[in-house]
């Protein structure tokens, strides 16, 4: 089920980090993957998905698994979400009610769906997380769910 953008905006504002490294995209990364490779991945027909966790500009990880060729949406999304500093879900529910970024849909450098998610340091966007091979909602939500593990491994 998509989100409004209110429950986006909560999503974003609670899953920032204070420092972001290598290792927090190895552990995320895999993470996305652990939980991908459970329920999701035979709902999904086992199709495979992509992963890109990217900060200033550099790639720290990715992954595509078996069947994935290419991985223009993931730098896609990852591009709305550098471009407008909110999750490309964000872009789209604000673009659902507004239209304000329907002239966008047509760039083929950016994704007007769910599945990229802002890297926020410090208050400022510095990278993003981008998965790719469900249902764009879902990309969405496997990021969240694979954030907030991370988050509770840190607490810890």
């Amino acid at each position: 089920m998509e989100k409004n953008e209110q429950e986006i905006l909560q999503e974003e504002n609670e899953l920032f980090f204070n420092q972001f490294n290598h290792h927090d995209a190895w552990l995320i990364g895999n993470e996305i993957l652990r939980l991908y490779c459970g329920e999701r991945s035979k709902a999904n027909g086992d199709k495979g998905i992509g992963i890109r966790i990217s900060l200033q500009n550099l790639v720290l990880f990715q992954y595509l698994m078996d069947g994935k060729k290419d991985d223009s949406w993931l730098i896609r999304k990852e591009n709305t979400v550098m471009k407008f500093s909110h999750s490309s879900l964000y872009i789209r529910a604000v673009n659902d009610r507004t239209k304000q970024y329907e002239a966008f849909k047509e760039d083929k450098t950016l994704a007007i769906c769910g599945g990229g998610f802002p890297i926020r340091m410090e208050g400022q966007v510095r990278g993003s997380i981008s998965v790719s091979g469900l249902v764009h909602h879902e990309d969405h939500d496997l990021i969240i769910e694979a954030l907030r593990n991370h988050k509770h491994k840190e607490v810890r």
